[in-house]
């Protein structure tokens, strides 16, 4: 279907019988046929000057208003051609059977009119497909680019984090670093084995959340009152989601969140009703402000992440007071 041949030759023999379906009993010879081959050929080489040599050669000069008196013009002369073709014409030809009003010039160039219309709409309509196919191919690439650069953002981001979290250990309990940095090379298993998958279960990637919420405890929970909970309609149901989506907003929360001495909390819930998952994350406000280092990478990651991978299916909302931030984040599940 993609050779340019091949397609010149089903429009034309495609529409030589569309346009000859009445006649065909009256064509009983071979003199007929080439007559009739003859006569839709002139309203197929009009079609063939408009598509390849008027059209391309103004739209090329930037002039597309100058194709209506030149179209107008080469409509006259091919409906003044087709007249003259069928004045010469044998009498015993199916053509010459129609009436007085249809060998007029007014009905040739008519013909002519309605043919280049019929013609030239596949070609048209092939070349917008085409285009379309161009433009969706390019953007996959470029959506492919960016998404391979977002996930190698994620490894040095989340390791990043993850020694931050044991240096804070050390300080107080080194002795407990062996068991957790057992426990960090499952967490950086699990991202080794999946940040080039399009897709992971829903079941996978919340193990996932549990365990990084686990470590966090482990750091801070002495201190900050950690909660998490997961709730669904359809607890074995085969959902799944793009991976390491969630854990950037809980990330940030006890980044936040817990980088206080005073009462402080971070609260999860994760809901899914219908397909429909639902992140709510509320972390405490520090009453006194403290500089707490950030390279802002994994929120505006998992932001673009969200905006190629879930484009028109996700809501991300923000709510900040002088005592709580919360972030909510709705999506679509696979």
């Amino acid at each position: 279907m993609e050779n340019v041949w091949f397609q010149e030759f089903l429009v034309f023999a495609t529409l030589f019988v569309l346009f000859t379906l009445n006649d065909w009993m009256l064509i009983t010879s071979w003199n007929a046929l080439w007559v009739g081959l003859g006569y839709f050929g002139i309203l197929y080489v009009h079609a063939l000057l408009h598509r390849f040599f008027i059209l391309p050669h103004l739209m090329e000069k930037q002039q597309p208003l100058k194709y209506v008196p030149i179209g107008l013009g080469l409509l006259l002369v091919f409906g003044a051609a087709l007249t003259l073709a069928k004045s010469f014409l044998s009498p015993d030809c199916y053509i010459m059977s129609k009436t007085t009003a249809e060998q007029s010039f007014l009905f040739n160039t008519a013909t002519c009119a309605v043919s280049l219309i019929a013609i030239n709409s596949p070609f048209i309509m092939l070349r917008f497909y085409r285009q379309k196919k161009k433009e969706a191919s390019s953007q996959l690439c470029i959506n492919n680019t960016e998404l391979n650069l977002l996930r190698s953002q994620l490894n040095p981001h989340f390791l990043f984090n993850t020694f931050n979290n044991l240096y804070g250990i050390s300080l107080h309990e080194p002795s407990r670093i062996p068991d957790l940095i057992l426990q960090v090379s499952q967490l950086m298993r699990y991202q080794l084995d999946n940040i080039c998958k399009e897709w992971v279960s829903l079941k996978e990637e919340l193990t996932f959340v549990e365990n990084c919420i686990a470590l966090e405890e482990e750091r801070v929970g002495c201190r900050c009152d950690i909660q998490y909970e997961f709730k669904t309609d359809q607890p074995d149901a085969p959902y799944y989601i793009a991976p390491l989506m969630l854990m950037p907003f809980i990330e940030n929360a006890f980044k936040h969140g817990a980088n206080n001495i005073e009462a402080c909390y971070v609260h999860t819930l994760i809901e899914v009703r219908n397909g429909q998952l639902e992140l709510t994350v509320r972390n405490s406000m520090p009453k006194k402000s403290r500089q707490v280092t950030s390279t802002g990478i994994g929120l505006q990651n998992i932001e673009q992440r969200l905006q190629i991978l879930y484009p028109g299916r996700h809501r991300l909302r923000r709510h900040i007071t002088r005592e709580e931030y919360l972030v909510s984040l709705s999506l679509q599940l696979q």
